[in-house]
């Protein structure tokens, strides 16, 4: 008798951990493009442009590229020039994030900055989700490595990753902050590189 009530008890919680989970709507997940014949292996140092930002949060775009910047230099994908020198390239060029780079913009570029290769991003989502009582964020990211002498995008990724944890909205546990997410995010996008 007993353990037929824990096994109807376990059933029980199977089925609602099922219907959790399946209300979860955003699913995280990763796209990654290598241009076929390339080795990137000659890509030792780049220059991080200022990201696009798409959200409503004005600093985003800013604080993903320092996060972007801060994890490339932490898995030794390669060198990064500092952002201010690159700012005042940027600046001398006319370029912001909004821009659309033509070639010969980026070889401008890659020559002041001595590099072979720009990294552009963007900032799709940074935003917070509710689920009833449960709150989480939700962040998007592409990043293109840009070739400085053919213009050619050598490797592209973009993801979304979320704090979303189904044991956490069980038991009121909190999420990953948009930091957490953010930098976990950057970097399984850059382990495709």
């Amino acid at each position: 008798m007993k353990q037929g009530i824990r096994f109807l008890r376990g059933l029980i919680f199977l089925c609602l951990l099922v219907l959790i989970c399946s209300c979860a709507e955003i699913r995280p997940g990763i796209k990654s493009y290598l241009r076929p014949g390339i080795d990137p292996r000659y890509v030792k140092k780049v220059a991080v442009l200022k990201f696009a930002n798409h959200t409503l949060d004005k600093l985003a775009g800013e604080r993903i590229r320092d996060l972007v910047i801060m994890e490339a230099l932490a898995l030794k994908k390669f060198d990064v020039v500092e952002k201010g020198l690159v700012d005042e390239v940027l600046s001398e060029e006319g370029v912001d994030a909004t821009f659309t780079l033509n070639k010969e913009t980026i070889k401008r570029i890659g020559a002041k900055l001595k590099v072979p290769a720009i990294l552009v991003g963007s900032v799709i989502t940074l935003e917070k989700k509710r689920e009833g009582s449960y709150t989480y964020p939700v962040v998007s990211i592409s990043l293109r490595l840009i070739d400085v002498a053919s213009g050619e995008v050598i490797w592209e990724a973009t993801g979304v990753d979320t704090g979303y944890s189904v044991l956490g909205r069980i038991f009121g546990w909190s999420p990953k902050n948009e930091i957490e997410v953010s930098m976990a995010l950057i970097e399984k996008l850059l382990k495709t590189f």
